[in-house]
């Protein structure tokens, strides 16, 4: 975990501890902060104190030990400096002054400067915001800004920041340390791949059979219905019984990589980008972090083999918030798969994924890309772990069209079929259980190419186009905030223009549709995924001694193939729009 040293003054305590919280939040080490001197305190404890500990009575200047608890102050606070990875200059406005950097900031500012200079540190300097020209120090700050020895720290606006990430590198992470099985702080900067260094070795790729690792084959199973690991907090009784259904066994080794912070930050990116808004009654919220542990129990169900496991609960990791809609954004409309690229890079540069990984004998390379594994991943219609999980969870937790129930029952009638390539492929034991399954749920999948829900997705894209056009966001924004917290940036942004076009678009209760764009309304025209299903069944032979074959479920029943048709065949309208007019910002 990265090292971080705030600075600033000592009167703005509580700012220094908000700015602590942010910080801790997201992946650093706060080891020291601006505060005053208290009676109770140590000043050279090597544990700073937690926020709201009582700490006595606040020791005043021109009393008896403050000369003497002020020293021990600055020794501690510039053995940090020494020790820090980030420096950041907490300098908020204050008595008027914009930016404010007062004696003891900007002595502290220059020291950790000069040994970077001098001492050949690397220390990232941040500043919280250039400080106004009548301020003595502005000169020296000014160059020191030119020459790139510091930054001034990247946010929305002046009232939210973000982690720095480095161009078109999604946020890596590690955990607390090597033992936390809870493991849930983000790292903030990307860290060493696993990749061999010239002059190295690379890790070796055990046998599937000779990988014990940390967590091996042999470790237990645990519980998923009561477990109170805090890395499962957010799955709802509901989910966990869902789970439950999908593997008799849920493997320990598998807590390791679901705590690792990439993955406990899917907890808030939704599946289906359809929500918060009016035009969907959904029951709930849909998770890609729920997603992704389904997917890797049904692997494990299938095949029991811990690196394909890995890989689908791996398979959505680069997903940012408003997963789709970024596809959107990004005019990948069709195949949804622009995040993909990023998955191997998301892996690579976490610490807490490579750890494990290297503790269990297996390569990141190995578990980078799911679609390598047919049981995970395979081409439309087919049926695959992936495509079963989000039609079975978004039925259950989204539209109301499945009961457990009825997910039990279609689930304990798959299995394992080889297909027309000859690849394994899930599939059905029966063919009146496929045929009711397929019934069921083609109308869901109906759901996921309609007008309304590629009016909601285009919008969603558009503005937060607008929001990273004008400044109010980054893309490293979207791997950083959570959606609810963008959204509530959207509404507080102070662009009048955006927040109320994302107002009316909650309120929203009918769209237009038509063969030609509407004037003086937000109007668009995009083709958006089409999803669907035709599984696999097995086939009884006339003959005892033959061997089952296989079919579609399309060459079995006519009203099957009928219906499916029908739905490949479904005219959308061209045009699609809300009756509000609204024109997203360009670059």
């Amino acid at each position: 975990m990265r090292k971080l040293v705030i600075s600033g003054s000592s009167k703005l305590y509580e700012r220094a501890l908000y700015w602590r919280g942010y910080f801790e939040g997201r992946g650093y080490e706060v080891i020291d902060w601006p505060r005053p001197i208290f009676e109770n305190e140590d000043p050279l404890a090597e544990t700073p104190p937690a926020p709201g500990l009582p700490l006595g009575r606040l020791i005043r200047q021109g009393e008896a030990t403050y000369a003497d608890r002020l020293t021990k102050v600055y020794q501690q606070y510039y053995k940090h400096l020494d020790q820090t990875d980030t420096f950041f200059l907490m300098n908020e406005d204050k008595n008027g002054i914009e930016g404010y950097i007062g004696p003891g900031a900007i002595a502290e500012l220059t020291y950790t400067v000069i040994g970077n200079l001098n001492r050949g540190r690397k220390v990232d300097i941040q500043i919280l915001k250039m400080p106004s020209k009548e301020q003595n120090c502005y000169d020296e700050v000014k160059f020191w800004l030119d020459q790139d020895w510091i930054k001034v720290y990247r946010r929305p606006t002046g009232k939210k920041a973000t982690v720095p990430v480095p161009d078109d590198t999604p946020k890596s992470s590690t955990p607390s340390s090597d033992n936390s099985e809870d493991a849930s702080v983000p790292e903030p900067d990307p860290l060493p791949t696993t990749s061999a260094a010239p002059g190295t070795i690379a890790p070796v790729s055990l046998p599937q059979s000779e990988r014990h690792g940390f967590f091996g084959f042999g470790s237990k199973n645990i519980d998923i219905l009561t477990c109170k690991k805090k890395c499962l907090k957010s799955l709802t009784p509901e989910v966990r019984e869902y789970l439950n259904i999908l593997s008799d066994e849920f493997p320990s080794w598998l807590l390791k990589y679901i705590a690792t912070p990439e993955m406990q930050r899917l907890s808030t990116v939704s599946m289906v980008n359809i929500d918060y808004n009016a035009l969907y009654n959904l029951t709930g919220f849909n998770s890609v972090f729920q997603h992704s542990i389904a997917v890797a129990l049904i692997i494990w169900n299938f095949t029991h083999d811990k690196i394909q496991t890995l890989a689908g609960l791996f398979h959505d990791i680069a997903s940012p918030a408003f997963k789709h809609a970024i596809d959107y954004m990004n005019e990948d409309s069709e195949r949804q798969e622009s995040l993909e690229e990023h998955t191997a890079e998301i892996i690579r540069n976490s610490r807490a994924i490579t750890r494990q990984l290297k503790r269990d004998g297996i390569l990141a390379s190995e578990v980078s890309d799911y679609h390598v594994y047919p049981i995970a991943d395979n081409e439309a219609p087919g049926l695959a772990a992936d495509r079963l999980e989000y039609t079975f969870s978004n039925g259950l937790f989204l539209f109301s069209t499945l009961e457990l129930s009825k997910v039990k029952e279609y689930y304990n009638n798959l299995t394992i079929l080889k297909n027309e390539s000859g690849l394994d492929e899930l599939g059905f034991k029966d063919a009146d259980t496929c045929i009711d399954f397929v019934q069921t749920t083609l109308p869901q999948f109906a759901i996921y190419n309609s007008d309304k829900s590629r009016l909601i997705i285009q919008f969603t894209a558009d503005i937060l186009k607008s929001m990273i056009n004008s400044g109010y966001l980054s893309s490293d924004d979207l791997f950083v905030m959570s959606e609810r917290e963008i959204i509530d940036w959207i509404l507080s942004c102070g662009d009048r223009t955006l927040s109320e076009a994302f107002r009316q678009y909650q309120r929203a209760t009918n769209i237009y549709t038509g063969a030609t764009a509407k004037k003086n309304c937000y109007c668009t025209s995009v083709k958006g995924k089409i999803r669907y299903v035709v599984p696999l069944v097995s086939v009884p032979s006339d003959n005892d001694k033959e061997e089952p074959t296989t079919e579609r479920i399309t060459t079995i029943s006519r009203k099957i193939d009928s219906a499916i048709k029908s739905h490949l065949n479904t005219k959308f309208s061209k045009y699609v729009g809300f009756d509000f007019d609204f024109k997203p910002y360009t670059e």
